[in-house]
């Protein structure tokens, strides 16, 4: 079912409730109307016979005379039937059209009927009884009657259920014909939504949504859904970049060791020469397998580089001890330590990885730097974090290299006219691993005076230490 069938079905159940609660509504009070009218008029017609009858404490006398005319109700005279009895049930007046003189002959379902009784009245200071004789008119009661006929009512009742029922079988037949026009013309830019999101494949991943000049949910969607697809091609872009680079990068060496042993396999050679290319076999072989790790590295999710066993990390004491594997470096001299030991110096990290930070950085530092000028790791710390820095006063890097220093692959200017070995995925390893300890890896450099690349790592407080 489409979603136009769906609203459009919503919609007319939800019309069709409201008509039949209008109607069921205007039926109710227009009975309650026509009712009150019959009461009004019932109760109006009996007080006018009642007006006939003379009463006195000798007895009550039923005396029209000239005021009959009274009791002609021309509007509804032939819906009205009245007569009056003595105590004895016997008929002393009746109506025209009361062929009935006993009140329980009409159909309770088409009239509606009222009765009075009118006593003589009594005097205290007379203790006579009534003067009632066979020549007398007087009477010791009359029970006056009046019925009205229901029909007129019944009437008006089936007439307004028939408009009733026209009018909202017109109103729901009128919607249902232009509701599902409205729904698809309502919905007509998540169709064309639809369309446009099948023609968008990875051959052109530029195209986009039609844009909708709204300013509701529609729109909100349209520009919600292009901005996916924009981070979707940016994503795209990158790993087809990171794919051709790495695809680069290890054919490069694969090509020099195919190359090497092409040339070994050609004639005979010396032991002295079979040992040098085997040992450019070995170099090409080992840089080819730190390429594939560093890829497996950066291929991880960010849920499988998070490290499950972290350990509290004395920076102030593990600084000294770690740059103790760099005795047997050409530049060991050249590497100064400066630990400010004043504050708090403990956080959470893998001393084998965090090395391996620090190795990367170190051998940027010396890559990029000459021999002899100084290389400065120092420590330090703020409200909130322990900063190690390694400094050089090297080559530096433009401001226009520094926003992609991090990119897998990527390699600054100087870097490539240097001539200096490397693949770019050095710093990129460093920064995702600072990011695994909750950490964050930042550089300010100087062209031709050097760089400054800065681990922020937050602190260890005291109270976990207690812990």
């Amino acid at each position: 079912m489409t979603i136009t069938t769906r609203l459009t079905c919503f919609f007319l159940a939800m019309l069709l409730l409201v008509l039949v609660g209008f109607s069921v509504s205007m039926y109710g009070v227009a009975d309650y109307y026509l009712n009150q009218q019959v009461d009004e008029r019932l109760t109006a017609a009996l007080n006018s016979i009642c007006g006939m009858i003379e009463t006195d404490a000798a007895g009550v006398e039923w005396e029209p005379g000239e005021r009959r005319r009274v009791l002609e109700f021309p509007t509804y005279e032939d819906q009205l039937a009245w007569w009056i009895k003595d105590d004895k049930n016997n008929l002393i007046a009746r109506s025209h059209d009361a062929e009935h003189t006993d009140i329980t002959a009409f159909d309770n379902r088409n009239w509606q009927f009222a009765q009075r009784t009118i006593e003589a009245t009594t005097s205290s200071s007379d203790d006579s009884q009534p003067m009632i004789g066979e020549a007398s008119t007087k009477h010791a009661a009359l029970i006056a009657s009046a019925a009205i006929s229901r029909k007129p009512v019944q009437a008006a009742q089936w007439q307004l259920i028939a408009w009733l029922v026209g009018l909202s079988s017109v109103v729901w037949l009128a919607a249902f014909a232009s509701a599902r026009y409205v729904c698809r013309w309502a919905l007509s830019p998540v169709r064309s939504m639809a369309i446009a999101a099948e023609h968008i494949d990875f051959v052109d991943p530029s195209q986009r949504l039609p844009r909708v000049h709204t300013h509701d949910e529609v729109g909100q969607l349209t520009q919600a859904f292009n901005a996916m697809l924009d981070r979707l091609q940016e994503s795209f872009e990158r790993q087809r970049r990171f794919t051709s680079d790495a695809s680069h990068q290890l054919r490069t060496p694969l090509t020099a060791i195919l190359g090497h042993v092409d040339v070994a396999l050609r004639h005979d050679r010396t032991d002295t020469d079979y040992q040098a290319i085997l040992e450019t076999i070995k170099r090409k072989g080992t840089h080819l397998s730190r390429v594939v790790e560093s890829l497996l590295f950066l291929a991880r999710s960010d849920r499988e580089a998070n490290l499950p066993r972290l350990v509290i990390v004395d920076l102030a004491s593990w600084l000294p001890t770690y740059l103790t594997q760099w005795d047997d470096h050409p530049r060991h001299n050249d590497i100064q330590l400066d630990c400010d030991q004043s504050g708090c110096s403990r956080c959470v990290a893998q001393s084998e990885l965090l090395a391996e930070i620090l190795n990367i950085l170190l051998e940027n530092a010396c890559k990029f730097s000459e021999t002899g000028s100084p290389i400065v790791v120092s420590l330090n710390n703020d409200e909130d974090h322990i900063l190690v820095s390694v400094a050089d006063q090297g080559c530096g890097i433009d401001k226009g290299d520094i926003g992609n220093l991090f990119t897998p692959f990527v390699r600054s200017e100087q870097a490539r006219q240097s001539g200096v070995e490397g693949v770019g995925l050095g710093l990129s390893i460093a920064n995702r691993l600072a990011k695994t300890f909750g950490g964050d890896l930042t550089v300010t450099s100087e062209r031709t005076r050097g760089s400054c690349f800065t681990l922020q790592l937050p602190k260890v407080s005291d109270d976990l230490m207690d812990d």
